[in-house]
């Protein structure tokens, strides 16, 4: 098991990594993106800007510090072992699992500080394959739990691999302690999402992740999803795993299926999604929005 052994010396070294990465702006990434390339980009007038963009189009040192973001929300967290970082003299998540087809979609402050990230990440590099072949590659989240999820949530039918998108970590930076413009940052990140979903080919019919229920699950609920959830699994990574932690140091994390209405569908959501952002009283519009969406929550044996 990861036990963070190394002392002092992992200790000022993830300082440093966590350190570095506070002082790291972004606002260049959207001149170096290839005007194809920018599949959402939104900036308020209070200076938040938001944009998703695919792994291909990111210019490395961009991805490297996307990376490292994620990295050091995650040290920040308790969720990555400390150890297995410095003695990988790690300062960001290896990019060698990516695919090139996986969107980030971040939210920065005017000087271009990331405030919240999340990424929907592709099944991979390979050939499509039909969910209902059961020599399928599995998603990460199936690989983590050890289960298919298509043996206990129906697969639509004809839904390929590459129409499957899995959700993961969406975090807010450690500094955003205002409720209001977590919120607004939590919206941002959901209304890049559902405009990615709207517009992506080929078209996202379902998408899968694990969560805890009482974080990630009310923001998926707040867009109108029908989640789906598989109980009883039991998550297992090697002991010297990157993020260990993230599911040892967690009370439960469940994997989850939610299936995508169609596109004009999604595109309403976004309209309401701009809506609420473009409110006045955020907190009321919030309210309002999970009440008009009505996102609903089954539980499945697994």
């Amino acid at each position: 098991m990861c036990h963070d052994s190394s002392g002092d010396a992992a200790v000022r070294y993830v300082a440093d990594v966590v350190s570095l990465h506070r002082r790291l702006g972004y606002r260049g990434l959207v001149r170096r993106v290839p005007r194809r390339g920018l599949l959402h980009l939104v900036e308020r007038g209070d200076g938040l800007l938001t944009v998703a963009v695919a792994t291909r189009d990111l210019p490395h040192r961009y991805l490297i510090g996307l990376q490292g973001f994620r990295l050091a929300q995650y040290l920040h967290l308790g969720w990555v072992c400390e150890d297995v970082v410095y003695s990988s003299a790690l300062f960001h998540e290896p990019v060698r699992n990516l695919s090139a087809e996986d969107v980030h979609i971040l939210t920065m402050n005017g000087r271009g500080a990331i405030l919240g990230y999340l990424s929907l990440s592709a099944a991979g590099d390979g050939e499509p394959e039909q969910l209902s072949d059961p020599g399928r590659s599995r998603f990460p989240v199936e690989r983590v739990h050890g289960v298919n999820l298509f043996d206990h949530v129906a697969a639509l039918p004809g839904v390929r691999t590459d129409q499957v998108r899995e959700v993961k970590r969406f975090v807010h930076s450690r500094s955003l302690r205002d409720k209001q413009q977590r919120l607004r940052v939590t919206l941002e990140l959901l209304h890049g999402m559902a405009a990615v979903l709207a517009t992506v080919e080929p078209a996202v019919r379902t998408l899968v992740g694990d969560l805890e229920e009482n974080v990630a699950l009310r923001h998926l609920l707040l867009t109108g999803l029908e989640v789906q959830i598989v109980e009883g699994t039991t998550p297992r990574l090697a002991d010297r795993d990157l993020l260990h932690h993230a599911y040892m140091e967690r009370a439960s994390v469940k994997p989850f299926v939610a299936h995508l209405p169609d596109q004009e569908e999604i595109a309403a959501r976004v309209r309401l999604l701009q809506q609420t952002l473009d409110s006045a009283s955020l907190f009321d519009a919030a309210s309002l929005l999970a009440r008009t969406t009505r996102g609903s929550l089954t539980r499945v044996a697994g």
